[in-house]
C-alpha cells in the first residue's frame, strides 16, 4: 500500500475514533432549513471524481454564494473548473499544517455564517462536526447506517446503496432547497490541445484511444491486471486510424510502463505513454478530445463522463450501479462475483480483500468488444462511391 494510501486509511481510522463519540454528543433537535438558500456550504474532501460528479449541480447555482470545504489536493481543478465555487482548502491528513487550518476555517465559519451545510460525505464526521460546530447551520446529509451520521443532521437523506452517486449528490442538494441537474455534465475544456502540446508529446491528428490503468491513492485492488490493459491496446492497435495513449499519476509510472512492454511483447502499433507528466488541466483537455477511454473506477473515469467522453469503465470492488459512467453509449463492464462489491460506504469504503478476483475476471475479449462498437460507432463513414450505378 502507497503512504498517500495509508493516510487515507489511518484518517478513516481518527474520524471512526473521534468522530463517532462527538456525533452522538452532538445530538440536538432538528432545526429548520431556510427556503431557498442564497449562502451554502459544501463539504466533499476527497475525491478528484467526486468533484466531477457534483459539477452538474454546482452549475446549477452558479447564482448562489458557494462554498466547498476540499482537500488541498483539489484547488487547482476547482479554481479552473468550477470557478463559482468559494474554497475553504484543507491540508493533507496528518499535515502539520492541519490544526492551524482547522482553527482559521472554524473562525471563518462562525464569523461568516452559511444559511445551510449540504455535507457530501458519505461516512466521514469529522468535517460536518466542525463546520456545524462552527456555524450553527442547518445540516443536509446522508444517514449511512452504522456510521452515526444521524445525529449531526437536521435534514437526513436516506442512503440507498444502489442509486448512483451522481444522483445520490443531486437528492442532497435538492433536500436542501437548491436546483439540480439531472445526468452528467457541468465540465467544460477547451476544443483540442494546442498542435505543439501534441507535438511535444509525440501525439499527431489521429483520435485518442486512452487507457488509464491506475486507481489513485485508494485500493489497488481496483485495478484490472496491467497486462489485460497490453493484450487490450493490441488488440485495438489499428495503424492509421487511432492513436493509443496510457496515462497515470507519476507514482503509477511503473504499472503503466508494465501496461506498454505487454502490449509491444504481443506485436503492438506505437503506444504514447504520457503517466506522470499531466497535470490536471492537461488531463481534463486530452479526454475531451478523446474517441474513448478505457479505465479502472477512478477519478479519470468521471472526468470523462462529465466531459461527454464516450468511456468503457473497469468495476469490481466497486458497483457500477453507484459509479458508472451516466453517458449515453458509454460502457460498465463487471464481473458481479458473490464477493463484490466489497468497497461500500457502510464499511468506509475499506476492503480486506487480496485477491482481487473480481478485475482479474474481466476477460481482456469481454472489454475488447465494446471498445471496438464505440470506436465504429464513432469512425468516420465512408462517402458514397459517385461511380456507382442505379439498377
Amino acid at each position: 500500500m502507497s503512504l498517500p494510501s495509508r493516510l487515507i486509511e489511518v484518517a478513516k481510522g481518527i474520524d471512526a475514533l473521534i468522530g463517532r463519540p462527538l456525533a452522538r454528543a452532538t445530538q440536538a433537535p432538528r432545526r429548520t432549513l431556510p427556503n431557498d438558500p442564497e449562502d451554502v456550504l459544501i463539504i466533499r474532501l476527497w475525491g478528484l471524481g467526486n468533484l466531477a460528479l457534483l459539477a452538474p449541480q454546482f452549475a446549477a447555482n452558479r447564482q448562489r454564494r458557494l462554498r466547498l470545504m476540499t482537500l488541498q489536493r483539489n484547488v487547482s481543478f476547482v479554481r479552473r473548473y468550477l470557478p463559482e465555487v468559494q474554497l475553504l482548502a484543507v491540508p493533507e491528513p496528518l499535515s502539520p499544517r492541519l490544526p492551524r487550518a482547522v482553527v482559521q476555517i472554524a473562525r471563518q465559519l462562525s464569523r461568516d455564517r452559511p444559511q445551510v451545510i449540504v455535507d457530501c460525505e458519505q461516512f466521514l464526521r469529522l468535517p460536518l462536526t466542525l463546520a456545524r460546530w462552527a456555524s450553527g447551520a442547518p445540516c443536509v446529509g446522508l444517514d449511512t447506517p452504522g456510521q452515526c451520521r444521524g445525529p449531526l443532521l437536521d435534514e437526513p437523506v436516506t442512503y440507498e446503496p444502489l442509486r448512483h452517486s451522481g444522483e445520490t449528490f443531486a437528492a442532497l442538494w435538492a433536500r436542501a432547497g437548491l436546483a439540480t441537474h439531472d445526468g452528467p455534465g457541468g465540465l467544460q475544456s477547451t476544443p483540442e490541445l494546442h498542435q505543439a502540446q501534441r507535438r511535444s508529446w509525440g501525439l499527431d491528428h489521429r483520435p485518442l484511444v486512452i487507457m488509464h490503468p491506475g486507481s489513485g491513492d485508494h485500493f489497488p485492488g481496483r485495478r484490472w491486471p496491467a497486462e489485460h490493459f497490453g493484450e487490450l491496446m493490441t488488440l485495438l492497435a489499428k495503424p492509421g486510424t487511432h492513436q493509443l495513449v496510457i496515462t497515470g499519476t507519476a507514482d503509477e509510472r511503473r504499472l503503466c510502463a508494465q501496461a506498454v512492454k505487454a502490449a509491444r511483447g504481443t506485436g503492438s502499433s506505437a503506444i504514447t505513454d504520457l503517466s506522470g507528466q499531466l497535470d490536471i488541466q492537461a488531463l481534463i483537455d486530452l479526454l475531451s478530445g478523446a474517441a474513448l477511454l478505457v479505465s479502472n473506477d477512478t477519478g479519470p473515469l468521471h472526468l470523462a463522463d462529465a466531459l461527454d467522453t464516450p468511456t468503457v469503465g473497469l468495476f469490481g470492488p466497486n458497483t457500477p450501479h453507484r459509479y458508472g459512467p451516466r453517458r449515453p453509449g458509454s460502457v460498465a463492464l463487471h464481473s458481479d462475483l458473490p464477493c463484490s462489491p466489497c468497497l461500500d460506504d457502510r464499511y468506509m469504503k475499506h476492503s480486506s480483500c487480496r485477491h482481487y478476483a473480481c478485475m482479474t475476471s474481466l476477460a481482456v475479449e469481454d472489454v475488447a468488444g465494446p471498445c471496438r462498437a464505440i470506436l465504429g460507432a464513432s469512425a468516420p463513414q465512408p462517402a458514397a462511391d459517385a461511380h456507382a450505378h442505379s439498377s
